[in-house]
C-alpha cells in the first residue's frame, strides 16, 4: 500500500526552470560562453557542481575548481533576483488533498534551501513532512540518496513511497531508490521520461492513483 508522496519542486511545483537557465546563461556568457536550455532542462536533480562541468564543456569556458563555490553561489543569487514564482495549476490544491486522504508527503528538490524558501511560501511548506534541499545530502539525482533519506525521515518503507519527477536523472533516481516513479510530462516530452512507472500530463491527474486511507 502507497503511504507516501515524495514530491520533486522545479517542474513539478514550481514553474521555475526557465529562469534556472537563465541564470546559468548569464553567468557563461559573462564569460564568453553559450550553454542551451535543453541541457540544463536534461541535468535537471544533478547538484551544482556536478552540472557545472557539464555546463562549462558545452560553453567551452573553463572555470577553476577554487572559484566554482562563488560562481554557484552568485549564480543562486541571480536566480533568485530574477525569478517569477510561478505554480503550475492546482499544485497546492493536490497536495493538500493527498494528505487529507492520509498519504504522508515530502518536497526533495537539489535545489538551494534560500532558492527553496524563495519558491515556496512558509505557510505552504507546512503541506510537506519533510523537506530536503541540496544541502540535505551529498550525493544527488540519480543516485537514490535523496529519495531514501526522505523515505527514512517519513517512516515508511522503500515500497510504500511514489516519486512524482519530471527529468530522467529524478525518475532514475526514484528508480535506483526501488520506488514507483509517476512522472509529469511538464518540461520534456515523453521520450525522456519512458523510465517512469507511468507518464501523466498534469499534477491534477495524480488524485486518480491514490485512494482515499482515511476518513
Amino acid at each position: 500500500m502507497v503511504k507516501a508522496i515524495l514530491f520533486d519542486m522545479d517542474g513539478i511545483i514550481v514553474d521555475s526552470l526557465h529562469f534556472h537557465y537563465l541564470a546559468w546563461d548569464k553567468m557563461f556568457k559573462d564569460r564568453g560562453g553559450i550553454i542551451s536550455e535543453h541541457t540544463v532542462l536534461l541535468h535537471e536533480g544533478r547538484n551544482s557542481k556536478e552540472i557545472l562541468p557539464i555546463l562549462m564543456k558545452e560553453a567551452k569556458v573553463f572555470i577553476p575548481e577554487n572559484e566554482w563555490d562563488d560562481f554557484i553561489e552568485k549564480k543562486r543569487e541571480y536566480y533568485r533576483s530574477i525569478v517569477k514564482i510561478q505554480y503550475f495549476p492546482n499544485a497546492f490544491d493536490v497536495i493538500s488533498e493527498l494528505k487529507n486522504r492520509g498519504l504522508k508527503t515530502a518536497l526533495v528538490t537539489a535545489s538551494a534551501k534560500k532558492n527553496m524558501e524563495k519558491a515556496i511560501p512558509e505557510d505552504r511548506r507546512k503541506l510537506f513532512d519533510v523537506i530536503l534541499t541540496a544541502e540535505s545530502f551529498t550525493k544527488a539525482k540519480p543516485n537514490p540518496d535523496p529519495y531514501l533519506e526522505a523515505q527514512k525521515k517519513l517512516g515508511v518503507e522503500i515500497n510504500e513511497c511514489v516519486v512524482i519527477e519530471n527529468a530522467p536523472l529524478g525518475i532514475e533516481a526514484a528508480k535506483n531508490a526501488g520506488m514507483i516513479c509517476i512522472a509529469i510530462e511538464t518540461t520534456l516530452g515523453r521520450e525522456y521520461l519512458t523510465k517512469a512507472d507511468f507518464i501523466i500530463n498534469s499534477i491534477e491527474e495524480l488524485l486518480g492513483f491514490f485512494p482515499i486511507l482515511k476518513k
